[in-house]
């Protein structure tokens, strides 16, 4: 996610991710001790070295330096879940193409990864070839794209956008993902001040940044940042978390679900519904020839079968589904609006950070 990585498939952006060449070409050997500090910096991107050294009974030294290490070599990042709308990207759509014989798959995907509006990309089985991320401001960036790129694309046979009616849930947490207690229902969204926005923007750029350095690039005192921060996480309008690709972390079984509905119940519930199932990472509400596009990241084949057999069939409302199985995942890294507040940031952040 090239492993322009989003670690599955939760919304972060940032100028700064990593770029390799594939999520299928990139190869990671975690030891137990890496496991262990990914799956607690995915749970709480910020939680100090001290209580990490604690709870997996290493020296905070150790504990640092190896997370370091993970960073600086590009197979994590510590960044921001967020929903895109926050950041005015108002149109979001899947685009599902299929690609004419005898054109590689892999060429044609490739082509779309350095497009400003693509941030993720996955070879697919089943009726589409591949399907394409787009974030876009409007629908009149929409419509540019489906009118000048994609028609620029050779080998592309046909193209289906399904519009993102409701972005519903994101998990980036592979180990949460696999068993979920039951959540609140999602409440009222916070009102976010333009200083919110930047805060969210500088620590994308580097998730633990002291709050220090976040006031200084947004103009608040340490105090200050700590409380937004606080109240944006503890209101769910954004997650710091370890980014990583599912793969390298035993998870070699990614899946996109498309379902119809019926006409009884109504997609939000459903979605919701759906939120609540193991392996369920990301439910998207589409309009188009699907009601919903659900991503699950699964450990085995067998998780899949569990999901579709079982835990599907307790979901009333389900019309069909269809599993599409993803071969390669592709990520890409999204320029925010305003940007410039990130770039100060990141300096900072430079200048902060131990050589």
């Amino acid at each position: 996610m090239f492993d322009r990585r989003r670690g599955s498939h939760s919304f972060t952006y940032g100028a700064e991710l990593p770029v390799a060449v594939s999520g299928a070409k990139l190869s990671r050997h975690f030891s137990t001790l890496d496991r262990q500090l990914i799956s607690i910096l995915q749970q709480d991107g910020r939680r100090t070295f001290a209580a990490i050294a604690r709870e997996v009974g290493v020296p905070e030294k150790t504990v640092r330096r190896r997370v370091k290490e993970l960073v600086d070599s590009g197979a994590i990042q510590i960044t921001t879940v967020a929903d895109p709308r926050l950041f005015g990207f108002h149109m979001i759509a899947m685009i599902a193409i299929t690609i004419d014989p005898g054109v590689p798959v892999t060429e044609v995907v490739g082509s779309f990864l350095d497009l400003e509006a693509v941030d993720y990309a996955v070879i697919t089985t089943g009726r589409y070839n591949a399907l394409i991320e787009v974030l876009c401001r409007d629908s009149e960036e929409l419509l540019t794209f489906v009118d000048s790129e994609l028609p620029a694309r050779p080998g592309i046979r046909s193209a289906e956008v399904l519009p993102y009616l409701d972005l519903h849930f994101q998990e980036p947490s592979w180990e949460a993902a696999q068993s979920k207690p039951r959540r609140a229902p999602r409440g009222p969204g916070l009102a976010l001040q333009p200083v919110d926005q930047q805060i969210m923007r500088v620590l994308h750029t580097d998730g633990r940044m002291p709050f220090a350095g976040v006031g200084q690039a947004v103009g608040l005192s340490e105090s200050q940042v700590r409380k937004r921060v606080s109240r944006l996480v503890d209101r769910q309008a954004m997650r710091i978390t370890a980014v990583v690709n599912p793969r390298h972390l035993g998870f070699d079984t990614v899946v996109w679900v498309a379902i119809k509905t019926t006409r009884e119940r109504r997609a939000s519930d459903v979605a919701e519904e759906l939120t609540h199932l193991p392996f369920i990472t990301y439910v998207a509400i589409t309009a188009g020839r699907f009601d919903i596009l659900a991503e699950a990241v699964c450990r085995t084949a067998e998780d899949v079968m569990r999901l579709v057999e079982h835990d599907f069939a307790q979901v009333e409302g389900l019309a069909d589904t269809e599993v599409m199985f993803c071969l390669d995942l592709y990520y890409e890294a999204i320029n925010l609006p305003g940007d410039s507040i990130a770039a100060a940031g990141a300096a900072i952040a430079e200048a902060h950070r131990p050589h």
